[in-house]
């Protein structure tokens, strides 16, 4: 139990990490791939907290994250 407690730390730290990132490429690059690479960081940002919700069983969080998730993709469409 104790390791997988680690596991979903280190689970969250990683889609935090990656919400950061995608995040910092948003806000400031224009140029299209660069977006695109947010876009795509967020939506697996998104995969990881949509995960970690499912386990927790939270599902308000679950809900808001996976709209976020189909704007994330609707996102890295409208970029391509």
């Amino acid at each position: 139990m104790v390791r997988l407690n680690r596991t979903i730390r280190k689970l969250r730290w990683c889609g935090f990490l990656l919400a950061l990132c995608s995040v910092i490429i948003l806000t400031t690059f224009k140029i299209n791939y660069l977006q695109s690479l947010g876009w795509c960081l967020s939506v697996m940002s998104c995969a990881i907290w949509i995960y970690d919700s499912y386990r927790s069983k939270s599902m308000p969080r679950l809900y808001m994250e996976t709209m976020y998730l189909i704007f994330g993709i609707w996102g890295i469409i409208n970029w391509l």
